[in-house]
Parts: structure tokens; sequence; C-alpha cells
């Protein structure tokens, strides 16, 4: 998550462009290439600064994004909210059903989720203060990051039903075609913050196991198939076809599929393959330069909707 406590939203362009170049090389190690980016990591920071598509900020949105599913699926494949809390000041643990998962609506890597099974184990005080302080504050969420389709959306905290999820599979779409998929086992602990150390592991869509990962992540060889294999990539294509990339994030619990998010910027780009040339066979898979829909492609910067 970003901790930079400048308002990124109102930075210039070009201020962005060097910051986000200086990052990438520390990060990924050699330069950043936007004027003619190769690799698919090179691709998703043009994606990021350039790419001004009004529907992945409501995708973005945990809230809105239920009925972003809804809409486009015909059916309700996300996990019942019930309640909303908009400001710090409406947070009340009080009346919050047991058991039932507390999340904010601009966070990702299971950072900001509170998992509630009995509230008498919690110290409600605590959590509160941590989540009227931090949980609404933009400059703290990725709503402050170089993720443009971030700049639209109002930070909330939701009340959630609880579902005991199993492995997380996300499948991995470009221009609307399921490319590949990776499962992240021991993904959720019950905390505020977190490191993220669980396994992440590289299959394709025939769920054969893919010798490759991201660095100093932990991969596994024998994630069982999911059942709903071929739901999960018969939706990731209704989903993703209107973006040139998206990570659709699926989970499935007693019987039953769920769609938990969509990504945009997986990793925020930032993460190196091993091995690399990974990077580059996935940047071919993305012409995003070319193939961007022109009304959506902003070189001048995108601060609002």
């Amino acid at each position: 998550m970003n901790t930079i406590m400048e308002d990124i939203s109102k930075w210039p362009l070009e201020k962005r462009e060097e910051y986000i170049k200086k990052v990438f090389e520390e990060r990924m190690g050699r330069p950043l290439d936007l004027e003619n980016p190769k690799t698919f990591s090179e691709m998703l920071q043009w994606i990021k600064l350039y790419y001004c598509d009004p529907a992945m900020t409501r995708c973005v949105d945990k809230v809105i994004f239920k009925d972003y599913i809804k809409e486009k699926l015909g059916k309700d494949y996300t996990a019942k909210i019930y309640q909303i809390w908009e400001s710090a000041e409406e947070v009340d643990f009080r009346n919050i059903p047991e058991p039932c998962a507390v999340k904010s609506n601009c966070c990702s890597d299971g950072v900001n989720i509170l998992l509630v099974t009995d509230k008498s184990q919690i110290d409600l005080e605590k959590v509160e203060k941590e989540i009227k302080e931090n949980w609404f504050n933009r400059l703290k969420l990725h709503t402050n990051s170089f993720a443009n389709y971030y700049y639209g959306v109002k930070p909330k905290v939701y009340v959630e039903e609880f579902l005991k999820e199993s492995d997380d599979y996300d499948v991995l779409c470009f221009h609307g075609e399921p490319k590949f998929i990776y499962a992240k086992t021991e993904h959720f602990t019950n905390g505020i913050n977190r490191e993220v150390g669980y396994p992440m592991s590289f299959y394709t869509t025939d769920w054969e196991y893919i010798d490759a990962n991201y660095k100093d992540i932990p991969t596994r060889n024998d994630i069982k198939k999911p059942a709903h294999l071929n739901e999960m990539l018969e939706i990731s294509r209704k989903l993703s076809k209107d973006f040139p990339f998206v990570r659709v994030d699926f989970f499935e619990n007693d019987g039953k599929l769920y769609v938990a998010e969509l990504s945009f910027t997986a990793w925020a780009g930032l993460r190196p393959y091993e091995p690399d040339s990974l990077d580059y066979e996935m940047g071919k898979w993305l012409d995003i330069v070319h193939t961007a829909k022109a009304e959506y492609v902003n070189k001048i910067g995108c601060s609002t909707y």
C-alpha cells in the first residue's frame, strides 16, 4: 500500500511519471519505458498513468462493484453486505452480526479486513479507533496511489457476511481472454495489517502447474483443481471483455462460486517474475498502446472523473 501522505491525484503528470520511473527501476531492476513498453509490468504502469475508463473506478470499489457484477452476469456472485459505513462517525460495532467480515472498500491483499466470529474476543475500542483513524483516510488507502482509477472512489467500510474462504483463484485476462490463473493459499489471517507472504502458484487454464512465480513468494504444485473452473473461465470472459487487462478473483465456499474482486494492475506491476521471460511473454498478450480505447487514453493526466 502506498505510504505517500501527499495527494498524488493532485500531482502533475510529469511528477507522477518521474516518481513511478524511479520506483519501477528500484523494484524491477531495469528502466521503465513508457513510450514503447514491452513487458507486462511496464504496460501496467502505462495503464495506471494514462488509461482513464470510468468503469474501472466502479469496479475497484468493493461495495459498488457488487452491482456491476450482478448487471454483467445477471446473477449475484458476491457475498452479501449487511451494513455500509460511509464516514468514521457511523462506525459502531455494537449492532453488527456474528459472524461477519468488516472490510475497507479500497484495499487489497488481505489488508484492512477484520474477521469477526466473537465480538467478546475483540478489543472493540481499539478496533474502532483504528478503523476511524485509518480506514477512511484516503491518503492511506489505494485512493492515494498511482492508479488513476482509484481517484474517484470514496472510502467506505462495510460489514459483509462471513464466508470461510478456501483458496483464491485469480484469472488473468488479456483483451477478454483468460490466459492463466494463480492460486493464493493461506491468504487471509485475522489482522488489520499484515505482510504478504502466502503461497501464490501459477496454473494454466487447463490446471497444469506453471514453473514460475513472483520473486520471493513461495509457490505450490499440488493445489487441487477448483470445482468451478469452467464457470470461472466463462465468467472471466464476460467480465473482462471491456478492458485491456483485468484479473478476476474468485473463491469457492460451501459448493458455491463467488467473485471476490476485479484488479486492473496486479501487484501494481512492481513485483519481478521468475523467470523474467514471463514478463515479456505476458507483454505480447497485452497490446495496450495500440488497442486501448482512444476515448479513455489521456496523456495529459487523469486526476478526476
